[in-house]
């Protein structure tokens, strides 16, 4: 997570002359336990239930004076968006996770998929990697930004996005759709890409591109 987050800070500069330095040991167990959370709600697509994820991240952002659009085509497949405001300066910065999982045999696992069991340094579950360690990220990020009182020169978009592994049409094809003034932005940060470690250093990252040639609707 904090890898994650360093990256969409540094698209956020300027920041304050002298930022505070995290406590990162209190965020990691505050993250550690959104992240459990978020791996023991059950949703699998098909047939998704996604607005389990949004109640609980709603409730979460809202708690912090965080403003939320719960953007739903299906009432059980809704998606989340939260907005942290900047100057204007800079066109926004919009941080993606999705809220679905994969299907699961829960034969084939040693701990319940569903149980974010806690073994030997690591967290077990249907959707630890793909994709509740991004969207715990992003959420984490609004989270921080928010509480730091960070000076930004763009507004930051939070977007927990149903319907990515096997029905996009409720997730990003509506708000595409439907929803683009929402989500509208310059920069997306989402789940391509990655960090590749040995022995807990970091080695090198991964970048995945693309262009958005979308054009905002009269």
């Amino acid at each position: 997570m904090p890898n994650r987050l360093a990256l969409a800070l540094l698209l956020l500069a300027p920041f304050s002359a002298a930022p505070q330095t995290p406590d990162w040991n209190k965020i990691n167990e505050e993250a550690m336990r959104h992240f459990q959370a978020l791996v023991r709600l059950d949703t699998t697509n098909p047939p998704g239930n996604e607005t389990r994820v949004v109640d609980y991240v709603q409730k979460v952002l809202e708690a912090e004076g965080i403003s939320v659009i719960v953007a739903a085509q299906d009432p059980k497949r809704a998606n989340l968006i939260a907005r942290l405001k900047g100057n204007g300066s800079k066109r926004p910065l919009l941080i993606v996770g999705h809220s679905d999982t994969v299907q699961v045999d829960p034969t084939k696992w040693t701990f319940p998929p569903f149980s974010a069991t806690r073994d030997g340094g690591y967290v077990y579950g249907r959707g630890t990697r793909d994709d509740k360690s991004d969207l715990l990220a992003v959420m984490m990020t609004m989270l921080m930004l928010k509480r730091s009182n960070v000076p930004l020169q763009r507004d930051v978009i939070m977007l927990s996005e149903a319907g990515e592994e096997a029905s996009t049409g409720p997730g990003i094809e509506y708000l595409v759709n439907e929803r683009w003034r929402d989500i509208d932005a310059e920069i997306c940060l989402a789940e391509g890409g990655g960090v590749r470690r040995k022995d807990g250093k970091v080695l090198y990252g991964t970048i995945q591109t693309t262009e958005n040639n979308h054009a905002l609707p009269s």
